[in-house]
């Protein structure tokens, strides 16, 4: 079972004309009341630093796999080679931050005080049933 983020994708989608809106908002004011100099240079960074947040958000949400295996849950980012896996007899607590939207943030407790941090994920009640149920599972 692989874990999905098509909420949080959804989201972003909707957001990112509003945060073009406003970008272009910023823009007239500069044009409108900063220095010449200044304002050229200033709607360049904060152009390329929306353009970065809008890329960096919608990569992450790609190509970050959370995958429930039979007996652990493994969360892994292989561009930048970072793998987690954690037993599911391990998984002391499993904590929802809920957002207003449909997607959560899910953080997993281990008995040794570790944690995997799950963030925008769909489903967060079905994620904390199904480890539920393999805890409960006697091999």
């Amino acid at each position: 079972m692989q874990i999905t983020r098509n909420n949080h994708q959804r989201y972003m989608a909707r957001l990112t004309p509003f945060l073009v809106v406003l970008y272009l908002a910023q823009v007239y004011i500069y044009q409108k009341f900063a220095p010449p100099h200044l304002s050229n240079d200033m709607n360049v960074f904060l152009g390329v630093g929306l353009a970065l947040i809008i890329l960096l958000y919608h990569f992450y949400d790609i190509h970050h796999k959370v995958i429930l295996k039979p007996n652990y849950i493994e969360a892994r980012f292989d561009l930048l080679k970072i793998k987690e896996e954690m037993l599911y007899q391990n998984v002391v607590h499993v904590e929802i931050k809920k957002s207003r939207f449909h997607y959560a943030q899910v953080t997993l407790h281990a008995h040794d005080g570790s944690t995997i941090r799950l963030h925008h994920v769909d489903s967060p009640e079905l994620i904390e049933n199904y480890i539920q149920k393999k805890k409960s599972k006697r091999p």
